[in-house]
């Protein structure tokens, strides 16, 4: 079973552009797919990557603690999905910074850098410095 969304991007002007998504389903898992919301705003998307880069997890991982840093890694998270989003609907020059922006969440969730014992701090500033450089390259995508 699939399903089908109509989405509406905003960009400049509002310019919108409907395109459909389809949500793809696992054997015996239900549906499977990443949840879109019915207008993704890539003006939004901007302002919310440049509050974001003034953030000192971005600028200067290594001067934090991890553990410091999981409100922005999950902020970002949440980005990562709308900016995914916004690449299959019409901005395809998210693409890469998206996925690699998902990537670098999925690492330092994965190596436990929320915890405040992280027993390999080096694993972590090395996903947040990934991290940092698919926001920036995204900003850059973006003109902003």
């Amino acid at each position: 079973m699939s399903t089908v969304r109509g989405v509406r991007i905003e960009f400049g002007r509002l310019i919108g552009i409907a395109l459909s998504a389809a949500a793809l389903a696992a054997c015996d898992a239900g549906d499977v797919g990443r949840e879109v919301r019915d207008t993704v705003d890539v003006r939004t998307i901007e302002i919310k990557l440049r509050a974001l880069t003034s953030d000192a997890c971005h600028s200067d991982p290594a001067s934090r603690q991890p553990w410091q840093c999981e409100k922005y890694v999950t902020q970002l998270a949440n980005a990562a999905n709308t900016i995914e989003a916004a690449a299959d609907t019409g901005f395809p020059q998210l693409n890469g910074p998206g996925r690699r922006m998902t990537s670098a969440v999925a690492a330092y969730r994965d190596a436990g850098c929320a915890q405040q014992n992280t027993a390999d701090n080096g694993e972590c500033v090395a996903a947040l410095e990934k991290l940092a450089d698919a926001v920036t390259d995204a900003r850059q995508a973006l003109g902003s």
